[in-house]
């Protein structure tokens, strides 16, 4: 599942579960067929045949994310519980949206808690970003996001690449921002790289 995993997320599946998994690629195609494929080539290994049994037995109930090194879970609570306790290991964070909340508009979330606590937006970048924008623009970019660490936040890996080194085949990413006042000078530096500003409003018992 690579498309419309926020819109997953804040509708049909309410919590999202990752995990760290360096060979997490080689579950690619996730056919049942090609998983009972894999099962037999790593036979033994059981992280490797346990969650390729996991995808064939719940795959209804559920959508997954496969990136390099990175696998994320949209499902319910249970099925949520279920993947921690068994790749515990792996775990490397949740989240989850109370079913009281809806979307409060175009680009507007409900929530009960801000993202870390404090960013009210989440700026996302275009894929293909680096062909969009300067070497100058991703520089003063990320000159900008870092005298404002207090204020802006990077979390997402291929972002961090972007800023870092112009990564060549950038899929897209987003980054956290704490205040309106910091999206002007975001879009003067990257505008034409920028997709979507989610904004997330605080929402008490269901309401605006």
């Amino acid at each position: 599942m690579r498309k419309h995993h926020n819109k997953l997320y804040y509708g049909k599946y309410r919590n999202k579960t990752m995990f760290s998994m360096p060979g997490s690629l080689m579950f690619y195609p996730t056919t049942d067929q090609y998983l009972v494929n894999l099962k037999k080539k790593y036979e033994g290994l059981n992280d490797i045949n346990d969650l390729a049994d996991f995808i064939m037995q719940n795959r209804k109930k559920m959508k997954f994310r496969f990136q390099d090194k990175r696998v994320t879970f949209y499902s319910d609570q249970d099925t949520a519980h279920h993947l921690i306790k068994r790749f515990w290991d792996h775990w490397t964070g949740s989240e989850h949206v109370d079913s009281k909340f809806k979307k409060l508009g175009k680009n507007v979330v409900g929530c009960s808690r801000l993202p870390h606590g404090k960013y009210q937006y989440q700026v996302y970048l275009k894929k293909d970003a680096q062909n969009m924008v300067s070497d100058i623009e991703i520089e003063t970019l990320k000159n900008f996001i870092h005298a404002n660490e207090d204020n802006c936040l990077v979390t997402n890996r291929d972002v961090l690449g972007l800023l870092n080194s112009r990564h060549p085949y950038f899929i897209g990413g987003y980054f956290y921002v704490t205040e309106e006042k910091f999206l002007t000078p975001i879009y003067m530096m990257a505008q034409k790289a920028i997709d979507k500003v989610i904004k997330f409003r605080k929402v008490k018992n269901g309401s605006n």
